[in-house]
């Protein structure tokens, strides 16, 4: 058989040699139209979700509710966060009012705390307990209301919290609502004399289970209108919101943070961060291996020869890509870079030995037809294991590397067809004198190296036993968001979603056809300790609605009439505005000096002090803007939240509506954890409790946790797939168990060492990097075929190390090391653990096969000098 393919490949590339201009020429034309067909053709999917087999149970139920609630993937996100309510209200309802304005780029915009409806209906949404003490607050501050809507100033309300504290003993206004206000005063305050703004924060005023919170949330939603001729649909609105924001925030002092997420967003910034990262991999694993060439070659017309050859293969297989798949994914987009490292080996390997024998004195015919007889059926083998490690992935359900395992296996073929005939071509056409030949530095390292290898050998194998201990801890981390930079905005706005239980992201989602099936759902789930809430249309319906509108109108009574004062100032207050009466400042400044020896009231008297002594006018000015900034907005809210009314399930908004209620009739169940999921152990419990109730259960979560499962099944699936039929494709060629066993035995230890060495150094397996293992197998045989049979054909004095195989072996692991290692500066996770750990296997793939193998040499019987 081996015999065959040597016969084949010296009459192959014989026909090159004679045919070189025209195989030159040809070599052009389809380089030029297959780089112009991959241009016009490829592109880049970043759901991950569509890296799976979308025949598995949990792919189907989650096109089943992509396809009822088409927004849950289209809607971009708003994540506003700002240290008052005031501030996240006012900038979530003016962001969502210019974007309805916005038709272009967004058809809808839903904001649940700028919606009128829920701006009406606030309160019957809080408990009973929670509504009492709500409304007991709104009350106690009646009078100051009343006195500051006919008269919003400085001077008014600094005069009324004097007249309120002296009374405070059987005032409307508690101690501690004063002792509150005193404290947020004196914040405001101290901005207003550092020249800043502070709004005061009236409804923390009012509202007193949020006012310890660090920030306050608000999420506005945004449906895209997608332009698809465009690589990126959502990219359009995404600019424009972006421009909505920053006007925006202009106004806020940069007080208010606003993180574009949702998974239009994530998808455009993982493009980005994946493409950019791809660029520069490429370029650096360019100019890294091009020195490593000139270092392999000591000849520039060589390293330049086998990048050309580089060049063409990478083309070529790009053209590959764009017919078979068309569409790349966020792992298949890396092959590029993988090619960079494995589209050289045959050039390496067949050029050192061309230029061997041309340092020994040979024409380049005869040189070429040498180097086909030595290392030409290796290569043949070489090619189709290394492809065949590739498409080890296809039988499983991992469809996003099986993409990438098509691609880069077919590219593994055309690199070892473009070898075998654009280089015999090249170097017919141009033939160039033997490069000098090297100082021998290389190989004197492989003779120490020879002489050490058992010693070695035996610390590697021990190392590998020991190993086999810490393979159990071997992880794979099924998180998407584990593969994005955590630093980029939409990430990390999405993690902003986790602090509040009513926004976690990673949610249980049910499908069902009727309101009573997602009553009985909501309740079933509300029981599992594991479920911190559950929550479908009819659960918008509030509870108790009788006793809480039976509340808001006895407080109506007080604060309807408060609210609606003239809003006419007296010519007194029209003064105190203008800064020529001041009396409002010095009476609670006077009251709270002699009222109070510490605290907050303390500290306020003694910032009044320093308003009333400062020289600068704009003081005053900057704390009535400071004081007043969301006044008009509370007023607004008030006046809205009195007119809350019975709420139905036919009366909910369709806004709402539509997110729980599919025009088919579908029913949205959504579940939230009590605990957080982003712990892959309770995320497991969360999944696995719910779907013992719920069999049918979809959601984030269950996506997450069952893609895991998938795809750490196919990387051993595919690792035990391309071991055997490697193993099988090597037993049929060589026809030899020993030389079988000597070729993957390294591997096998290199593969325990590579996991061991991932759970030590922290990086677990995920979507990107599980072709590892199989890979390092397809990579790694191919050193192993080269040693072992150019040990075959070596002089029994120098053996194989005597020859340039070990030379070339090196060189093609180091160029394969450069490729991939490039990939670590990625600032995608997923890309950058990918060349940690490829970088990883292909140098304990080195050192067994370069010194466990010699070894093995060593202690088997040699194998007679007998050619295949």
């Amino acid at each position: 058989m081996l015999g065959t393919i040597e016969t084949i490949l010296r009459l192959w590339t014989a026909a090159a040699r004679r045919s070189s201009w025209l195989i030159l020429a040809l070599f052009a034309a389809a380089t030029i139209a297959g780089g112009y067909y991959a241009a016009r053709t490829l592109s880049v999917n970043t759901d991950t979700s569509a890296m799976l087999d979308p025949e598995l149970a949990f792919q189907k139920r989650a096109a089943a509710l992509k396809e009822a609630f088409p927004q849950l993937k289209t809607d971009i996100i708003v994540v506003v966060r700002a240290p008052t309510l005031d501030e996240a209200d006012t900038f979530a309802a003016a962001l969502t009012s210019r974007l309805q304005n916005q038709t272009e780029t967004v058809s809808a915009v839903f904001s649940p705390a700028a919606d009128p409806f829920f701006r009406e209906n606030g309160l019957l949404y809080l408990t009973e307990g929670e509504l009492e003490a709500r409304l007991a607050q709104m009350t106690k501050a009646a009078g100051l209301i009343e006195t500051l809507v006919s008269s919003p100033k400085i001077d008014t309300f600094f005069k009324t919290l004097a007249e309120n504290d002296e009374l405070a003993e059987r005032s409307e206004l508690g101690q501690e609502t004063l002792s509150d206000i005193y404290a947020e005063l004196g914040v405001v305050v101290e901005a207003a004399l550092a020249g800043e703004r502070r709004p005061f924060a009236w409804m923390g005023a009012l509202d007193t289970t949020s006012k310890d919170a660090a920030a306050h949330t608000r999420l506005v939603y945004a449906t895209p209108v997608l332009d698809f001729t465009r690589l990126q649909p959502a990219k359009t609105a995404i600019e424009a919101l972006r421009d909505e924001i920053d006007l925006l925030s202009a106004d806020y002092a940069g007080r208010v943070d606003a993180y574009i997420t949702g998974d239009p967003a994530l998808r455009a910034e993982e493009l980005e961060s994946v493409t950019q990262g791809i660029g520069l991999s490429f370029l650096l694993s360019f100019v890294l291996v091009t020195t490593l060439l000139l270092f392999a070659f000591r000849s520039l017309f060589m390293a330049a020869l086998t990048m050309i050859t580089l060049i063409i293969t990478l083309v070529l297989t790009s053209a590959f890509a764009a017919f078979a798949v068309g569409e790349l994914n966020l792992v298949s987009v890396a092959f590029t870079v993988l090619l960079v490292g494995l589209g050289l080996d045959f050039a390496i390997h067949l050029l050192l030995h061309v230029q061997e024998r041309k340092i020994a004195g040979q024409t380049t015919a005869a040189a070429l037809n040498g180097a086909v007889h030595e290392v030409g059926p290796a290569m043949a083998i070489a090619a189709p294991t290394t492809a065949l490690a590739f498409l080890s992935f296809v039988p499983t359900q991992f469809n996003g590397i099986a993409q990438l395992g098509v691609i880069a296996g077919a590219g593994v073929i055309i690199a070892f067809l473009v070898s075998i005939t654009f280089l015999p071509a090249c170097l017919s056409a141009f033939p160039r004198p033997a490069a000098r030949a090297s100082g021998g530095l290389i190989r004197k390292g492989f003779r120490a190296l020879e002489r050490i290898s058992i010693p070695v050998t035996i610390v590697t194998v021990l190392t590998g036993l020991a190993a086999l201990l810490i393979i159990p801890d071997a992880k794979f981390d099924a998180d998407p968001m584990a593969l994005r930079n955590p630093d980029s905005p939409s990430v990390y706005g999405f993690n902003l979603l986790f602090e509040d239980e009513s926004t976690v992201p990673y949610r249980l989602t049910r499908l069902v056809d009727s309101e009573a099936d997602a009553m009985e759902t909501s309740r079933a789930a509300k029981a599992l300790d594991v479920v911190r809430s559950a929550r479908s249309l009819p659960d918008f319906v509030p509870e108790d609605q009788d006793a809480k509108l039976e509340l808001i109108d006895i407080a109506a009574s007080t604060l309807v009439f408060a609210l609606d004062q003239d809003g006419q100032a007296s010519e007194e207050n029209e003064a105190g505005a203008s800064g020529k009466n001041d009396d409002g400042v010095t009476i609670l400044r006077d009251r709270l000096t002699t009222a109070y020896e510490d605290g907050s009231a303390k500290r306020l008297a003694d910032l009044l002090t320093a308003v009333n002594e400062s020289s600068d006018p704009a003081v005053r000015t900057r704390l009535q803007e400071n004081i007043f900034a969301f006044w008009p907005a509370l007023i607004e809210r008030l006046r809205a939240q009195f007119n809350a009314d019975y709420v139905e399930l036919e009366t909910l908004p369709a806004s709402l509506a539509d997110r729980y209620k599919s025009a088919g009739g579908l029913w949205r169940v959504d579940i939230l954890p009590s605990e957080d999921v982003r712990d892959e152990d309770k995320l497991e419990d969360f999944v696995d409790r719910v779907s013992a109730l719920f069999p049918d259960i979809g959601g984030g979560a269950v996506q997450s946790l069952r893609a895991g499962e998938v795809i750490s099944n196919a990387m051993l699936q595919a690792t035990l797939i391309a071991l055997a039929v490697i193993s099988l494709f090597l037993m049929l060629l060589v026809r030899r168990v020993s030389l079988v066993f000597l070729i993957l035995a390294p591997l096998a230890l290199a593969a325990i060492l590579t996991t061991a060495a991932g759970v030590l150094v922290d990086i677990p397996f995920n979507y990107a990097n599980v072709i590892v293992l199989p890979l390092l197998i397809g990579i790694g045989v191919d050193s192993g075929i080269h040693l072992v049979m150019r040990q075959q054909l070596a002089d029994a004095d120098d053996g194989v190390f005597g020859t340039s195989t070990p030379r070339a072996v090196l060189f093609s692991a180091l160029t394969t090391v450069a490729s991939f290692g490039s990939l670590m500066l990625s600032p995608h996770r997923g890309t950058a653990s990918m060349g940690e750990l490829l970088s990883i296997a292909i140098a304990f793939t080195l050192i067994c096969t370069l010194i466990v193998l010699p070894a093995a040499f060593k202690i088997a019987e040699r194998p007679g000098n007998t050619k295949a």
